[in-house]
């Protein structure tokens, strides 16, 4: 019998190399929170959220909140024999506060970490949890921040050398701006490349049907969450009215939320994020939802997380095998990683699937202890023999 013995809570702020803008928000670091599992044998797991008001209404107050509050003590001291054990003892995990709002990325942090270290226990990947057989390869987008023509053609280039043929660009600022960069981004790239636009709830159903037909000429494959996150009616109307796939994001964080969407058929498309839903476990479930309404799917990803999040989004992918996969900006855009495994895709977007016990990443604890601050410390009361 293994028992969780002790959980750390903990914040880091990961700052960036170059800034990361969308309409929502513009980011130079990313306050993220970790936990620390630890099981009486011995075994360590290390776990990730990313608190983003922006889109679960959690702050990073909140998340520490709700670990320290609610969810931790719902583990420590628990014991399990078995590696089936897990997901229903996760799933004790409470994902909402009792005004029901939101804790997705804290319940993220503390699911990951106790499966990485039931992982390393039983000397599993977590994939195990996960069901089915993972991909060994996983194949990711190029994601384009807002900036200048001239910035994107520029980066444009370097997707092309490096051969990634599938490129999303924020919008949802300046049309007529970011028009003329879809233009650069098109001749750039070449009429193979699969372009699609993301405006993270910029527009109105009206402005979101005007700005569609303003940009069809660049050819676009999908438009990722055109209206705000609670105008379902808006996003129906859209999704009707378009030939390019409408893919919701804020509108989708809970299981709740995407069986809703895919009744009443309001999207094309889910972006299944681990820290916004919750964890890999909900993560497999939704995607689930999304594969019996025949909707497609995107694994994405918080800008800001570390090699810790990147592995776990990049398990789920390798599992439901999605239309795009986004993420796993690592080195490339932290200006230090706190896993000692370098995250960043290579050539034509592809990466290999850990096949590690846990998550399959190496935690650099002097790294996360000098980036990071230790808020609690629990430890389990002894267990009396005899």
């Amino acid at each position: 019998m293994t028992r969780i013995a002790g959980v750390d809570v903990l914040t880091a702020s990961l700052p960036f190399r170059f800034s990361f803008g969308h309409a929502l928000a513009e980011r130079k670091d990313s306050t993220n929170v970790f936990v620390r599992v630890r099981l009486d044998d011995g075994s360590v797991g290390h776990g990730e959220g990313v608190p983003r008001e922006y889109v679960t209404g959690e702050t990073v107050e909140g998340a520490l909140e709700a670990l320290v509050e609610r969810q931790v003590p719902v583990l420590l001291g628990r014991s399990f024999d078995d590696p089936d054990d897990l997901p229903a003892l996760i799933d004790e995990i409470p994902a909402t506060a009792p005004d029901g709002s939101l804790d997705t990325a804290a319940r993220c942090a503390l699911e990951l970490a106790v499966l990485d270290a039931a992982g390393k226990s039983f000397g599993l990947s977590v994939s195990h949890w996960l069901g089915g057989t993972p991909t060994p390869k996983v194949r990711y987008d190029a994601v384009l921040p807002f900036s200048s023509p001239r910035k994107v053609g520029a980066l444009a280039v370097v997707i092309r050398a490096l051969g990634v043929k599938q490129v999303k660009a924020k919008v949802g600022g300046d049309l007529e701006k970011e028009a003329r960069s879809l233009r650069v981004l098109r001749r750039v790239l070449g009429s193979g490349a699969d372009i699609r636009v993301d405006a993270n709830c910029a527009w109105s159903a009206d402005e979101a049907l005007a700005a569609i037909e303003r940009l069809r000429e660049f050819r676009l494959s999908s438009v990722e969450q055109p209206v705000p996150g609670d105008d379902l009616d808006g996003l129906r109307r859209v999704t009707e009215a378009t030939p390019e796939g409408i893919i919701v994001d804020e509108s989708l964080r809970t299981f709740d939320e995407a069986r809703k969407l895919a009744e009443t058929k309001c999207c094309d498309a889910f972006n299944i994020r681990v820290s916004k839903c919750g964890g890999m476990l909900n993560s497999i479930r939704i995607a689930n939802v999304a594969r019996e309404a025949g909707l497609f799917c995107v694994v994405g990803a918080q800008v800001g997380e570390s090699g810790i999040l990147s592995a776990a989004g990049r398990h789920v992918a390798a599992q439901i095998q999605p239309r795009y996969v986004e993420g796993s900006g690592g080195r490339f855009l932290l200006k230090e990683d706190v896993t000692e495994e370098n995250m960043v895709p290579g050539r034509r977007g592809l990466a290999k699937t850990p096949t590690g016990p846990g998550l399959g990443v190496t935690v650099q604890e002097q790294v996360l202890g000098r980036l990071g601050e230790l808020h609690n410390t629990f430890e389990a009361e002894a267990v009396k023999t005899g």
